[in-house]
C-alpha cells in the first residue's frame, strides 16, 4: 500500500519531509504495537530530558539563593566566604565537599524548594561561618550563635524562608535546651544595638585564628560567656553614661568600644581627646578597637577624622572597615532607634596566636 502512495504524493507536489511524516504515520496506524512502543520510548525521552531540565532549573536556584545568602554574611563580617555549589545525590555520608574557592552542598531531596534553601543556610552557617572558633565554644554557644545568625541573614532574604527556619530549626532548639534561650535573649539585645555581626562575631573570627597547644578549657568558653555579658551590657547602657565598661579585659581576648563623639566636642571639631583615649587602648594591647557613633555626616567626618589621625599617629594600626547600620540608643529610659556609624580599628602588634599550656590554666568540666 505504501509504495502505491509514494509516487502519488510525490506527482502531487508534497515535500519530502511532509512524505516521510505522512508514511511514519501509515506504517505506525498499520502496526499499532509498534506505535504503542515508539510512544513509550518518546514518552521516555521527553520525561527524561524534562527532569534533567528542571533539576538543572531547582540547582541554580538553589545557589543563587545560597550565594546570596552568602554574599549577606560577607557583608556583615570581614570574612571572604567560598562560594556555594549544589550536587544532588541519592544516597553518601558527605554533606559538604571543599573544592577550590568553593564549598559544594551534597543534598538529596529536589521536591521542596524553600526546605532545601532553609537546609543549605543553616548548614553554611554552622559548618563555615564560626568554622575556627567552634573548638573553642561550647555546645550551646555555638549552636545559639548558629541559629541567630542564620535567622538575622534569611531575614534579609525572604520571608517564607524565615519561616520555614524557624519552624524546623529554631524553635525545636529553643524548646530542647533551656540555656540557647538566654543566648538567643542577649543577642537580640546585643543586635537591636547593632553590633551583633560587627563586633561578638567578629570577635569569635578572631578568637578562632588562636591555637592552645592544652586542650580547650571551660575557661575560654567562660571567657566567651563574659564577652556576651559585656556587650549586652553595653548594648543597654544610657547615653552620656561613663560607668558601664567599654573595654573588655581578657585572656585570649581584648577589645574596646569607643563612644564618638558629643555634639559638643563634635563642634568645637578638636580631635585630641578621642585620639588619645584611642591611643591609650592601643597601649594597653587591646586587638580591635571599635569607634561608634550617630551616622549623620558631620559626625561620621568626625569619626573619620579621629581614625584618621590615629593611623597617623601609629602607623601599624589597621582600618578594618567603615559602615552604616540601624541601632538604638537609650537616653533616659527611652529606647529609640537611630542611624549608626563604626569604624573598626585593629592592632595587628598586640594580636597573639599561639597559647603554651602555661597560658591557660585548666578547669574541670
Amino acid at each position: 500500500m505504501i509504495p502505491l502512495i509514494i509516487p502519488l504524493l510525490f506527482m502531487a507536489g508534497v515535500s519530502v519531509g511532509v512524505i516521510i511524516c505522512i508514511v511514519i504515520v501509515i506504517y505506525l496506524f498499520l502496526h499499532p504495537e509498534k506505535a504503542m512502543k515508539w510512544a513509550g520510548i518518546i514518552a521516555w525521552l521527553i520525561s527524561f530530558v524534562w527532569r534533567k531540565a528542571e533539576y538543572v532549573s531547582i540547582k541554580m536556584e538553589l545557589q543563587s539563593k545560597i550565594n546570596s545568602f552568602v554574599g549577606s554574611l560577607e557583608s556583615n563580617t570581614t570574612i571572604q566566604f567560598p562560594r556555594v555549589s549544589i550536587k544532588w545525590e541519592a544516597r553518601g555520608d558527605s554533606e559538604l565537599v571543599w573544592e577550590e574557592d568553593e564549598v559544594i552542598i551534597v543534598m538529596r531531596d529536589r521536591k521542596h524548594k524553600t526546605k532545601n534553601f532553609v537546609h543549605a543556610a543553616y548548614f553554611f552557617t554552622s559548618e563555615i561561618l564560626l568554622r575556627k572558633s567552634k573548638r573553642h565554644l561550647s555546645k550551646t554557644q555555638k549552636i545559639s550563635l548558629d541559629l541567630f545568625a542564620t535567622k538575622k541573614i534569611l531575614e534579609q532574604e525572604s520571608r517564607a524562608a524565615t519561616e520555614q527556619f524557624m519552624a524546623d530549626y529554631f524553635s525545636p532548639k529553643i524548646e530542647e535546651i533551656d540555656r540557647i534561650r538566654e543566648f538567643i535573649g542577649k543577642y537580640l539585645k546585643i543586635d537591636k544595638k547593632g553590633v551583633f555581626f560587627p563586633v561578638l562575631i567578629q570577635e569569635l573570627i578572631s578568637l578562632g585564628n588562636k591555637v592552645f597547644l592544652s586542650k580547650p578549657t571551660t575557661e575560654v568558653i567562660e571567657e566567651v560567656n563574659m564577652l556576651i555579658d559585656f556587650l549586652e551590657r553595653f548594648s543597654q547602657r544610657e547615653d552620656g553614661d561613663k560607668r558601664t565598661p567599654e573595654e573588655f579585659i581578657g585572656r585570649y581576648s581584648r577589645c574596646a568600644i569607643k563612644i564618638v563623639a558629643s555634639k559638643s566636642v563634635r563642634e568645637r571639631g578638636d580631635t585630641t581627646g578621642h585620639r588619645q583615649r584611642i591611643a591609650e587602648a592601643i597601649r594597653k594591647g587591646f586587638e580591635n578597637i571599635y569607634l561608634i557613633g550617630n551616622s549623620d555626616h558631620n559626625n561620621k567626618e568626625f569619626m573619620r577624622r579621629v581614625a584618621k589621625g590615629t593611623i597617623q599617629e601609629f602607623e601599624y594600626i589597621q582600618q578594618v572597615r567603615d559602615f552604616e547600620f540601624m541601632g538604638q540608643t537609650k537616653r533616659e529610659g527611652i529606647i529609640r532607634n537611630v542611624p549608626t556609624f563604626l569604624v573598626h580599628l585593629h592592632n595587628p602588634n598586640a594580636v597573639k596566636f599561639l597559647f603554651e599550656e602555661t597560658d591557660t590554666t585548666t578547669l574541670s568540666e
